[in-house]
């Protein structure tokens, strides 16, 4: 399944809020991120501000995104997290720039097999003006839903979802 509208110009060139998020809920960040070895960041866009961010802490970061990153590197983290799945997945939004329920579920599905079993997964969502009425815009879609919105999105692909805020953690 392929979107209506591409995704591609909304990467944004900022640290995403998912892991300044996930750094906010916990009580010893440190001691957390000493246990993950990989990130997958699911539509992490083309720039590497994430990436830097968690090498600063010994931790790699696998960027797959099919709209800001070419087919070779796509290919390799997916080889690569096939092998050994990431420890964690973040997916900072983009489920609110895909207009397409199918499309979205693909990726839900795919972000749960790059990821260990034993991994959580972190999502955001841009609530734009949380009407749940989506449009297009100058950038592509934008769902405009709030992000407790998703959570019945979520569940569809993992039983354990909370809704912490602008947070949604995922389990198996």
């Amino acid at each position: 399944m392929t979107q209506a509208i591409t995704s591609a110009a909304t990467s944004l060139n900022q640290l995403p809020a998912v892991f300044k998020l996930i750094n906010k809920g916990l009580r010893w960040p440190e001691c957390y991120w000493a246990k993950v070895t990989d990130v997958l960041d699911y539509g992490g866009g083309r720039f590497e501000q994430l990436t830097e961010a968690l090498a600063q802490i010994r931790v790699r970061n696998w960027v797959y995104d099919p709209f800001n990153r070419n087919q070779q590197h796509n290919d390799f983290v997916r080889r690569m997290l096939e092998t050994a799945p990431a420890d964690i997945a973040v997916c900072s939004n983009v489920l609110n720039v895909i207009r397409e329920k199918a499309v979205r579920r693909e990726i839900l599905e795919d972000i749960k097999r790059l990821t260990s079993e034993f991994g959580r997964c972190y999502f955001t969502v841009y609530e734009g003006d949380r009407s749940s009425r989506g449009r297009r815009t100058t950038h592509g879609w934008q769902a405009n839903r709030p992000t407790k919105n998703y959570v019945r999105e979520l569940k569809k692909a993992f039983p354990h979802v909370q809704h912490w805020g602008k947070l949604l953690i995922c389990e198996r």
